[in-house]
């Protein structure tokens, strides 16, 4: 077609691969060089411009362009009583405002109607050399747009009219009970609209970036190199809880052109809560032997140092028992520590900044270093961890009546928890 080469590439293109398609089914083995000379005249005169194009701008309007199309909630929500439901065509401004929304990601729009029409929303869909729609030249009435309609066998406002029907929301607006949209009154007249349509640009541009992230060249190239332990530099990403949702069943084509041109197959991720691990530590905010280790989880130990101090005697067996229940509180102490570090290594949340010092040195990760090179931290927490025994028997509520502790007992209790002193750090 020597009218479509010189307006433009794009549109000699689609006629050129129209007539082949055009061709090869309707030319058989069996036919003379005659019959076959027939139908490819017969071929000519069906996609000549002067032809085609008053046919194809009858079409259109069988076609309605859409971002958000109405068939997604319900197959035969498109038409009711009243007509055909209005397109809705969403032409949002993008902003950086973090939304994942319309207008802030660039898709194609999506069309719906009659399946046998679809070759004209691909015609007004042709990308042209300027990056510009076939449809949008139209609209704008650009000079290709007046050269291309511009035929003998129909006057140019009729086709331009009849393309741009296409794209037509001047007409009263008309929905569907089957779209079943939910709309909760607010004030000043308001509304918040709580069961969105389906923005089908976004769904299938999903799809289609999450299929390159699975199934993209690169991808499988690195995959390869996985499965037969070979270093890959880029490596690949997984990303698992994928649905896949299906619409149109076997006929997808009667959802809308994006759904048929993806099978009626689409990607959700998951949206779901997250599952929270219940947490038996309490991180430290302000004093570990307030926080993270109390009386409550020392009571046996308490109990037990509380029966040796009321006895009325005092021999080497009384002594060794006393020391053994005191070194029992230490074991708890560093248990305790070690749950709080290991915790820690895996924590990604914020934390206390305070802490007192020598606490951070001896819990937080990132001093692991300094824990083992410098010793006036660790003096101190053995007089936290003397002190925390002290006041976890003296001022808590698991020992009702404490005795006043005498001086050989507050010694006893430093010398044990100094010869923990290498198991602290």
């Amino acid at each position: 077609m020597e009218g479509s080469r010189v307006l433009d590439p794009a549109i000699a293109a689609f006629f050129a691969e129209r007539k082949e398609a055009w061709l090869k089914k309707n030319i058989s083995a069996a036919m003379s060089d005659t019959e076959v000379l027939e139908k490819q005249q017969e071929c000519e005169q069906n996609f000549l411009l002067d032809n085609w194009l008053p046919d194809a701008a009858k079409r259109a309007g069988q076609i309605a362009v859409a971002s958000h199309p109405c068939t997604f909630s319900h197959p035969s929500a498109r038409k009711n009583k009243n007509g055909y439901v209005s397109s809705i065509i969403a032409k949002n401004k993008p902003r950086i405002d973090g939304f994942l929304r319309s207008g802030n990601v660039s898709v194609e729009p999506d069309a719906l109607g009659n399946a046998a029409a679809l070759d004209v929303y691909k015609f007004l869909s042709l990308e042209m050399s300027d990056q510009r729609s076939l449809l949008v030249h139209i609209e704008q009435e650009s000079e290709l747009a007046m050269q291309l309609l511009d035929i003998p066998s129909c006057e140019y406002q009729a086709l331009r009219d009849g393309f741009l029907k296409m794209v037509d929301n001047e007409q009263a607006s008309v929905s569907s009970s089957k779209i079943k949209q939910v709309y909760f009154p607010i004030a000043d007249g308001d509304y918040h609209l709580l069961s969105l349509l389906t923005h089908s640009g976004h769904l299938f541009e999903l799809r289609k970036r999450l299929d390159a992230l699975r199934f993209g060249d690169a991808v499988k190239e690195a995959r390869e190199c996985k499965k037969t332990n070979h270093f890959h530099p880029a490596g690949y990403q997984e990303i698992f809880g994928l649905t896949t949702i299906g619409f149109g069943g076997t006929k997808p084509q009667n959802i809308s052109v994006l759904n048929n041109q993806n099978a009626g197959k689409a990607h959700l991720l998951a949206s779901i809560p997250p599952e929270l691990t219940p947490r038996d530590i309490r991180l430290p905010r302000t004093d570990f032997f307030k926080e993270s280790f109390n009386a409550w989880q020392a009571k046996e130990v308490l109990e037990s140092l509380h029966r040796l101090f009321l006895t009325d005697y005092n021999n080497i067996n009384l002594r060794d028992g006393r020391d053994y229940r005191i070194q029992q509180y230490v074991d708890l102490v560093i248990e305790k520590m070690w749950q709080v570090r290991l915790f820690l290594e895996e924590y990604s949340g914020e934390l206390s900044s305070v802490l007192p010092l020598e606490q951070k040195i001896w819990l937080y990760p990132e001093f692991a270093e300094q824990r083992h090179q410098e010793d006036e931290w660790l003096d101190k927490i053995i007089r936290h961890i003397a002190r925390g025994l002290i006041n976890h028997y003296s001022r808590s509520k698991v020992i009702t009546s404490p005795i006043t502790l005498a001086d050989q007992e507050l010694l006893a209790i430093e010398k044990v928890v100094a010869s923990n002193k290498e198991n602290l750090r």
